[in-house]
């Protein structure tokens, strides 16, 4: 909680399968009272997936609730109890049949702040291997695209990647292979 506010009620409006929507009342350290509502669901992943030719791995999947076909880095949500960086590995070979010799962190953010408390954990995969990919059915209109990761981070300024994990994932990507170090050397 931030510091001097407190939390007089706190209301579960619905609780459905992957989300619950909450509805607080405050007391802020200036001593006013507010309301917030919104919404809690499991933490999110995005990974980038680099292959030794410069590419990243992108998939094209409909987003029911966008209305909209989506590109966007491989990712989903975190099981119950299971660590992001594993949910990560397991989304990459789900939806790429991508398996990461090496997988780091690029940085973990807030999806939507003001309305939902959902964390999305970004993180880089290196060292590929190709294999067959393992989706569910909700996702069997996914293509895998690879894209070269200066092309990415072009799409994510002119609009054909829109969605937020994936533009800040893409870009931490992109500004990381300009400066010095291994992953420079490994981008054209």
């Amino acid at each position: 909680m931030i510091d001097g506010w407190t939390t007089l009620s706190s209301t579960v409006r619905y609780r459905g399968t992957r989300v619950v929507v909450r509805r607080d009342s405050v007391r802020r350290a200036d001593r006013s009272t507010g309301t917030y509502e919104f919404t809690e669901s499991a933490d999110g992943v995005r990974v980038v997936a680099l292959d030794g030719r410069g590419r990243i791995a992108l998939v094209a999947e409909n987003v029911y609730a966008c209305g909209q076909r989506l590109l966007m880095c491989p990712g989903g949500g975190c099981e119950p109890g299971e660590e992001p960086a594993a949910a990560a590995r397991r989304e990459l070979a789900e939806e790429a049949g991508v398996h990461a010799a090496a997988i780091e962190p690029l940085t973990r953010m807030w999806r939507m702040p003001a309305g939902a408390r959902i964390r999305e954990h970004l993180y880089l995969a290196t060292q590929l291997t190709i294999g067959e990919h393992h989706r569910e059915a909700s996702e069997a209109d996914l293509e895998l695209h690879w894209v070269p990761l200066r092309q990415a981070a072009a799409m994510c300024g002119d609009g054909r990647i829109t969605e937020a994990g994936t533009l800040a994932a893409v870009l931490l990507t992109a500004q990381r292979a300009t400066g010095r170090g291994p992953l420079a050397a490994a981008t054209p």
